[in-house]
């Protein structure tokens, strides 16, 4: 017997693109199947989810080190394509 499971998500695009290391910004994640999301990812820290629809999820981010990092959602079907964020310290 097969299970059904959920779509994975698919990422898109975040406003604002960029946040600073001590994390707390609020960004708009834009993609597809996100009301399965169970969490997100920034590097390895999960970020507190605030909202979420089909289409746009309302993430915290957590505090992390300056630079690139790649973040990931993740629902019962699977992770999500990564997409880069960047943490600035300024």
């Amino acid at each position: 017997m097969a299970v059904d499971s959920d779509p994975r998500p698919e990422l898109i695009r975040f406003e604002p693109p960029s946040g600073s290391v001590d994390g707390g910004q609020q960004v708009t994640v834009h993609g597809n199947h996100l009301q399965y999301v169970i969490d997100i990812y920034f590097d390895h820290d999960a970020a507190i989810i605030k909202e979420q629809t089909a289409t746009k999820l309302v993430a915290i981010t957590p505090s992390h080190s300056e630079g690139p990092v790649w973040v990931v959602a993740e629902s019962s079907g699977g992770y999500s394509n990564g997409l880069r964020y960047r943490y600035t310290s300024g």
